[in-house]
């Protein structure tokens, strides 16, 4: 029951996803995304309160899976350049990914009500993301790469921010930054110059 259940989940949000993706919120309605999972609108509603919590739930999803595949990176034996090249890519692929759900989410602030157990879950989440990358920034600063100027935190926050970044930028209509363009210039304002 509990596997029925979890594919009935991924289709939902497989659905919702792409939907959200494509259109304004507003035009996407429940009864399409039911019937683009192959589900009634009422199975939906046993999942999800309302229009806001799905789309808030597609951005989060997987979210567990991601930081623990960030965690496998930054736990490898590579030395520190070639693993903030590796979380690069990492970080770059899962923005690319979400970015259009984060545009609708941008789009809808203020007035997405989204529940105090979601933001806060939304808060925890970042939070452990920034302390693992914080982590990793402060070993690069110890080994010498990075420069001394900020707290590893400060600097985690900027790493996020960059994504943030493009996610803006596409949503202003302006062109993204690439992977490599994100990497030289944090590897520019921080690597230490020799």
């Amino acid at each position: 029951m509990q596997k029925k259940n979890e594919q009935t989940m991924n289709s939902i949000f497989d659905s919702a996803a792409n939907l959200f993706s494509e259109k304004d919120f507003h035009e996407v309605k429940m009864e399409e995304i039911a019937k683009n999972a192959g589900v009634g609108k009422g199975t939906i509603y046993t999942y999800f309160k309302s229009k806001e919590d799905l789309l808030f739930k597609c951005l989060i999803h997987n979210v567990e899976e991601h930081q623990k595949n960030f965690s496998a990176i930054l736990s490898t034996n590579k030395d520190f350049k070639t693993t903030l090249r590796d979380i690069f890519d990492f970080m770059y692929d899962f923005f690319k990914k979400k970015s259009r759900l984060i545009h609708r989410i941008m789009a809808l602030m203020p007035r997405l009500k989204l529940s105090e157990t979601d933001i806060n879950y939304g808060h925890e989440v970042f939070h452990k993301g920034l302390d693992m990358t914080s982590s990793f920034f402060q070993r690069g600063i110890d080994e010498g790469i990075i420069i001394n100027i900020m707290t590893s935190r400060q600097i985690a926050i900027i790493f996020q921010k960059m994504f943030d970044f493009n996610v803006l930028f596409s949503f202003y209509g302006e062109p993204e930054m690439s992977v490599d363009d994100c990497y030289r210039f944090f590897t520019k304002t921080f690597f230490r110059q020799e």
